[in-house]
């Protein structure tokens, strides 16, 4: 039982760890889209002299972020969401693993044995 899901963020070729949710399903990854458009508003400026990880929409970095903010409201994290090294690392069998891509902000879907 479940609507298991993961996500992870690509950049440039360079990919996140995934992210597994066991109840969040297609909807979390509308969610994940979301947030990556909010975050882009906020930290990608055409001013040169700011570079740091988030600004250039680190995968590692916006997924640490992605965490606080779906969590910030949580006084401990259960067991519906956990990392794991890649998409193949967790039980995503429900909606599949979904990788978002930082710069274009589009989701695909990965198909994983």
């Amino acid at each position: 039982m479940g609507n298991r899901v993961s996500v992870s963020f690509i950049n440039d070729g360079e990919e996140s760890v995934a992210l597994f949710n066991h109840w969040g399903g297609k909807e979390f990854v509308d969610k994940t889209i979301d947030y990556v458009k909010n975050l882009r508003r906020r930290v990608v400026t055409k001013k040169k002299h700011i570079s740091d990880p988030i600004s250039r929409l680190e995968p590692d970095t916006v997924m640490v972020d992605f965490i606080r903010a779906i969590t910030a409201n949580m006084s401990i994290v259960r067991d519906t969401l956990y990392l794991g090294k890649d998409s193949s690392a967790g039980d995503n069998s429900d909606a599949g693993h979904w990788v978002i891509d930082v710069i274009k902000v589009k989701a695909k879907k990965r198909y994983t044995l």
